[in-house]
């Protein structure tokens, strides 16, 4: 009794009851529910979604379903792809298009042409952009292989029936889990002039004076490479491991029984079965190292990627300037069109391989 009074007291002079009934009586109207008390009540509540199936059908209900997450994936990745490619044909500072005058093409010259064509002088803005896809297409030829190596090497490894298995796993997917920026913290204690990594050096007499890796020309890439391998490399050992245990077991008890080397094995029945998958992390690899920037920014390491290109040039970064934020547009355009041939290409030989 005393709940009850506590619940009186808490809706007096409230509209909540009525608005409820109300909701439960139009639903009754609209649905005729049938069946048990229970079951009308239920029918009552979700009103709203029953009627919503038989006007839509059984095979309309799940687009039903899907529409907010198609409403949220076109607000946050198709009208930034037509914002992109407004900015990428206007010029001005300003990010109002009613203050950007349209420039056509000018914005392509301006980043890839030898004569700026706003002073009638050398470009350089044509280098800057040459030099961050070279280093980007740098990093990539050695990052890619070295994580696909790693990233099977790992999945091999731990697919087998090894003691503390689960453990392992954990281990090596936990630097997945762990934010761009902590990466980069954690590895600048190490890597810095004063960092860990020099001081034991110095210690063991390998180096005379501490060195900068992330700055110093001759290491920069390298433990670019070898951070960002590292960070990423458990997302990628994990989608080899489901692969590996999509193959059946019956085919290596069949091999052992003929006999079969392990390393015969491994070229003859893991790698061909393996085949989709490491089409897959081979090209979400290539992907993920052509958008390389939050690991290697926090780093601040010595080269600039395509992106932090992007980054710079558009103004998010220092003083914006006349034309900054065209050139960046363009210059995202032409990575997205890069990565658009490399994701058509995974769709054509994962067709050709499912034929």
């Amino acid at each position: 009794m005393e709940v009850l009074h506590t619940l009186a007291d808490a809706f007096s002079g409230s509209r909540w009851p009525f608005a409820l009934a109300l909701y439960l009586i139009v639903g009754w109207v609209l649905v005729r529910p049938r069946g048990g008390i229970g079951a009308q009540l239920v029918s009552c509540l979700g009103w709203p979604l029953e009627l919503t199936q038989r006007v839509a059908g059984a095979s309309g209900l799940p687009y039903l379903f899907l529409l907010p997450n198609f409403l949220v994936f076109g607000l946050f990745t198709f009208a930034p792809l037509f914002i992109n490619v407004g900015f990428s044909v206007t010029e001005g500072q300003s990010i109002l298009f009613s203050e950007r005058p349209y420039a056509g093409a000018d914005n392509l010259h301006r980043l890839l042409a030898e004569t700026n064509i706003d002073t009638g002088r050398e470009n350089r803005e044509d280098d800057k952009f040459l030099q961050a896809v070279a280093d980007t297409l740098v990093f990539v030829v050695f990052q890619v292989p070295i994580m696909l190596l790693f990233a099977l090497c790992t999945a091999l490894a731990l697919n087998r029936d090894i003691r503390g298995r689960g453990f392992w796993r954990s281990l090596f997917f936990y630097p997945v889990m762990l934010s761009p920026v902590v990466v980069a913290f954690l590895w600048s204690l190490i890597l810095k002039r004063q960092g860990a990594l020099s001081l034991t050096l110095m210690q063991w007499g390998w180096i005379d004076e501490p060195v900068q890796w992330l700055q110093d020309p001759g290491w920069t890439m390298f433990w670019s490479v070898f951070v960002y391998t590292w960070a990423h490399l458990g997302f990628y050992m994990l989608i080899l491991l489901a692969g590996l245990q999509a193959i059946p077991k019956d085919l290596y008890e069949a091999a052992q029984m003929d006999g079969t080397s392990a390393w015969r094995q491994l070229t003859r029945i893991t790698l061909p079965l393996l085949g989709p998958t490491l089409l897959v992390v081979t090209v979400l690899s290539l992907i993920k190292a052509f958008q390389a920037f939050e690991e290697l920014y926090a780093l601040n390491v010595r080269w600039i990627s395509m992106v932090a290109y992007i980054f710079e040039t558009s103004g998010l970064r220092g003083s914006p300037t006349t034309h900054g934020l065209g050139i960046a547009a363009a210059a995202s355009l032409l990575v997205a069109l890069g990565l658009m041939v490399l994701s058509l290409v995974q769709v054509f030989l994962s067709n050709r391989n499912s034929r």
